[in-house]
């Protein structure tokens, strides 16, 4: 079995974005990618990168592996969004 070097650089990386009208998942994305689709997001959000709750505008600044889930959702209070 041989790969190319496009194959060798895809990226699985996870979008999940909760919001009022359900979830929305973009999968396969490359971290250039994902950073970009949360940026383009209105409104406050938390982000969690593999399960951990990071700063919005600290993405840029993080690492983020090959494989990785990124969870968005709007800021949560008691419950309610």
């Amino acid at each position: 079995m041989t790969s190319t070097m496009e194959e060798d650089r895809m990226s699985n990386i996870t979008l999940k974005i909760h919001d009022l009208t359900g979830d929305t998942v973009l999968a396969n994305l490359d971290a250039d990618t994902l950073r970009a689709e949360v940026n383009a997001l209105d409104g406050e959000r938390w982000v969690f990168v593999d399960n951990r709750m990071v700063r919005r505008d600290a993405l840029a600044n993080i690492d983020i592996s090959d494989n990785a889930e990124v969870i968005v959702t709007r800021h949560m209070v008691a419950g309610l969004v």
